[in-house]
C-alpha cells in the first residue's frame, strides 16, 4: 500500500480538499473495469462526487442513480429500508459508496439489493469505519471486516473485502484534516509526516496496521 503512486494520488486529493477515506475509496475504484448496466445508491446525476463517474470504460451500457432523499429527474427514489420498486435481475453492477452506515435494516437492504442484481453481477462499495459521525440525515452503523464476510458469503462470492488506511499516524491525521485544511499547504504537510511515520512503524510490527486502523472497508462481491 506504501507507494510513490499512491502518496501523489493522496496529495492531488488534499489539493482537492477530499478527506483520505474519500481519497482511498476513490483510488480503489478507479481500477475497475466493468461493462453493462450500473446502478449507484446515494448519487444523483449532476453530482461530481459519483463513484461511477470514474470507470472509464466503453463497454458500460447506461449508469442509473438512486437517492431516497432527491426527487428529481433522473433519480430513483427508493429506501432500502423498505421495499424498493426497481426492476429485478437487471443490473450488472450496484455501487454501494459510504450508504451502509445511513441505513438501520441491513438485512432488508442486503435483501433488496440482491433481488435486482443479475446473476454473476458485482457489488461494489465502501464504509467508513474510524471516520467521524456524518448524518445524511442519520449515521447508524460501522462495519468491520469480518462482519462484512458474514454478511454477504451466503449468496455472494467474495471477490475482494479490505481495509483501506495506513496506520495510526495517518489515522490522527483523517480526525484532525477537516480542521487543519483551513490553514493552507498544512495539510500536505502533516500528511506526509504521518505517512512516512506509519511507514516506519509498519516495520517494527508483525501484522497489517491498517487491519488494526481501518479508516473505511472496501468490498467488491460477485452473486452467486
Amino acid at each position: 500500500m506504501y507507494s510513490i503512486k499512491i502518496f501523489t494520488e493522496i496529495i492531488k486529493g488534499i489539493s482537492q480538499n477530499k478527506s483520505l477515506c474519500r481519497i482511498l475509496q476513490n483510488y480503489e475504484t478507479k481500477k475497475l473495469s466493468l461493462s453493462g448496466n450500473i446502478i449507484e445508491f446515494g448519487a444523483e446525476p449532476s453530482s461530481t462526487k459519483n463513484f461511477s463517474s470514474l470507470i472509464n470504460n466503453k463497454s458500460i451500457n447506461k449508469i442509473y442513480f438512486s437517492d431516497k432523499h432527491i426527487s428529481k429527474k433522473g433519480v430513483i427514489k427508493a429506501d432500502l429500508n423498505k421495499n424498493i420498486n426497481i426492476k429485478k435481475n437487471f443490473f450488472d453492477n450496484v455501487f454501494l459508496f459510504n450508504v451502509l452506515e445511513h441505513i438501520f435494516d441491513i438485512k432488508n437492504a442486503k435483501k433488496q439489493i440482491s433481488k435486482i442484481i443479475k446473476k454473476n453481477g458485482s457489488l461494489i462499495g465502501s464504509t467508513p469505519f474510524l471516520y467521524r459521525f456524518h448524518a445524511a440525515p442519520s449515521d447508524y452503523l460501522r462495519f468491520t471486516k469480518p462482519y462484512l464476510i458474514q454478511l454477504f458469503k451466503t449468496e455472494y462470492k467474495i471477490i475482494n473485502i479490505k481495509n483501506l488506511g495506513f496506520g495510526p499516524f495517518c489515522l490522527c491525521y483523517s480526525m484532525l484534516s477537516d480542521f487543519t485544511k483551513k490553514i493552507p499547504f498544512l495539510n500536505y504537510l502533516i500528511f506526509t509526516i504521518t505517512f512516512f511515520m506509519d511507514y516506519f512503524l509498519d516495520k517494527l510490527v508483525k501484522y497489517d496496521l491498517k487491519d488494526i486502523y481501518p479508516i473505511a472497508v472496501y468490498f467488491r462481491l460477485k452473486k452467486k
